[in-house]
C-alpha cells in the first residue's frame, strides 16, 4: 500500500511539474507576442521609438543606458528579463523535482529525472559559450572552438554592420556569453551598447574573456587628421576589413586560440590543434587562388564601399577608386564624374559591390565606363555555399577571376 501510495504521489509530482513549466511557457509566449505587436513592456523598461538618441531605464539599478543607433527610427529596445524570469522560474522547478527525486524509491526517482531532463534542457549544452560579433569572426572561432564549446553570432549572415539594429536577443545572447570575440576596429562598435545591456562582467571592456581579433595584425588605411561624422562612416583606427587577406589569418586565430584557453585552459591543446587545421587548409587554398589570380596581378578594381584593401594587397589588385566619395554616403555627382574619366584612363574594368549596397551607382558608373559590376558578399554565410572561410574567399575570387577574363 505504501509502494502504491508513492507512485501516486510520483504522479501527481511529475503533472504539477509539467504544468508549472507549461504555464510558464505561456507567460513567455505572451510576452512574446505582446513584444512582436509593438506593446512590450517587460518589467518596467521599455525603448519608445524615435530618432538619434534614445534612453533605456534599469529598474533594478536606477542606472541609464544610453545608445546611439543608426538607421533612422530606433526601434523598441528592451532588456529582455521576460526571458530571465523564465529562466529562473524553470531552474526552480528543477530543483525542485532533484529534492523529491532523493525522498522517492528508484523508480519513480527515475520518472522524476525523466522530467528534470524536460525542464532543464540546458544541461546539454556545451559547458563553454562563446559569441562573435561578425560572420567573418563567427566561421574562423567555430574552427577554432570546435567541439570544445557552441559559438553564436550577432550580426546576421549577410547583414551590412553598419546598418546594425539593436535586439533584447543581442542582449540576452551576449548575457549567456563566456567569452566574446569582437573586430577590434569599430566595424562591430554596437557591441558596447550590447555589452552594456547585457550586464555580463565578462564581455565588459579589459574583460580577459573579451577577444579582440585584431591585435598584432598590420592595419591598413588608418586616418590622419581630425575625423568626424561629417566624413562618413570612417574608422578612426584604420580599416576593420582585415580577415580578408588570407596572411592576416595566422595573427587572428592565435588571438581567437589564446582568448579561448584564457577561458578554459583544459582545451588548449585541442584549440592549437583546431588552428593548425584551419591554417593549413587555407595555406592550400592560398596556393590555388593564388595560381588563379596570377594573370590578373595588377588589374586595376573599383570597389563601392573601402572594403577591399586586404584583399587587394594580398592577390596582386590595385585600388582604381571608390564609388563611395565619404563612407555611407551617396556619391556626389561631381564625384562619380570624376571617377569615371579615371575609370576610362586606367581602364579599370570591374566594380566590386557588396551585395548588401544598391547598385544604382555602381550600374551609372558601368554605363559610362563599360566596366562589369560585380555583386559579391563581404562576408561568409551571405551565400548559399560560403559559410566557412575557404569557400567564402572562393566564391569571391573566382568571380573576379572570371569578370577579368
Amino acid at each position: 500500500m505504501a509502494i502504491t501510495t508513492r507512485g501516486i504521489e510520483a504522479d501527481a509530482i511529475r503533472s504539477a511539474a509539467r504544468a508549472r513549466v507549461g504555464a510558464l511557457a505561456r507567460a513567455d509566449g505572451r510576452w512574446r507576442a505582446r513584444r512582436r505587436a509593438g506593446a512590450s513592456r517587460a518589467d518596467g523598461r521599455l525603448l519608445l521609438p524615435g530618432r538619434g538618441r534614445a534612453h533605456v531605464h534599469r529598474r533594478a539599478d536606477r542606472g541609464r543606458l544610453s545608445a546611439t543607433l543608426r538607421g533612422g527610427a530606433v526601434r523598441q529596445l528592451v532588456l529582455a528579463r521576460s526571458t530571465r524570469l523564465l529562466e529562473l522560474g524553470l531552474r526552480r522547478v528543477a530543483a525542485g523535482v532533484r529534492a523529491l527525486a532523493r525522498r522517492l524509491p528508484r523508480g519513480a526517482a527515475f520518472a522524476a529525472a525523466l522530467v528534470l531532463a524536460q525542464v532543464a534542457p540546458c544541461s546539454a549544452e556545451a559547458e563553454l559559450r562563446v559569441v562573435a560579433t561578425l560572420p567573418d569572426l563567427y566561421v574562423l572561432t567555430r574552427a577554432v572552438a570546435g567541439t570544445a564549446a557552441t559559438v553564436g553570432l550577432v550580426a546576421r549572415f549577410g547583414q551590412n554592420p553598419h546598418d546594425m539594429e539593436v535586439r533584447p536577443s543581442h542582449m540576452l545572447l551576449v548575457r549567456r556569453a563566456d567569452a566574446l570575440v569582437r573586430n577590434g576596429l569599430e566595424e562591430d562598435s554596437w557591441i558596447d551598447v550590447i555589452v552594456r545591456g547585457s550586464n555580463n562582467p565578462k564581455a565588459q571592456r579589459g574583460s580577459p574573456n573579451v577577444i579582440d581579433a585584431s591585435l598584432g595584425v598590420e592595419i591598413l588605411k588608418v586616418p590622419t587628421g581630425r575625423v568626424d561624422r561629417s566624413l562618413g562612416d570612417v574608422h578612426s583606427t584604420g580599416n576593420p576589413h582585415y580577415t580578408l587577406d588570407p596572411g592576416n589569418l595566422p595573427t587572428v586565430t592565435r588571438n581567437i586560440a589564446a582568448g579561448l584557453a584564457r577561458v578554459a585552459p583544459e582545451h588548449t591543446r585541442a584549440f592549437e590543434a583546431n588552428r593548425e587545421a584551419l591554417l593549413e587548409k587555407v595555406a592550400e587554398a592560398d596556393r590555388r587562388w593564388r595560381t588563379l589570380l596570377a594573370p590578373f596581378r595588377g588589374a586595376r578594381i573599383v570597389s563601392h564601399h573601402d572594403s577591399w584593401p586586404y584583399m587587394f594587397r594580398a592577390f596582386g589588385f590595385v585600388e582604381g577608386g571608390i564609388i563611395e566619395d565619404r563612407p555611407g554616403i551617396p556619391p556626389s555627382p561631381q564625384h562619380l564624374a570624376g571617377l569615371v574619366r579615371r575609370m576610362r584612363d586606367e581602364k579599370a574594368k570591374v566594380i566590386l559591390l557588396e551585395n548588401w549596397y544598391t547598385p544604382d551607382a555602381a550600374n551609372l558608373v558601368a554605363r559610362e565606363t563599360g566596366a562589369k559590376v560585380l555583386a559579391v558578399p563581404q562576408t561568409p554565410g551571405a551565400v548559399k555555399g560560403t559559410d566557412d572561410y575557404v569557400a567564402h574567399l572562393d566564391y569571391i575570387l573566382t568571380a573576379i577571376a572570371d569578370a577579368l577574363r
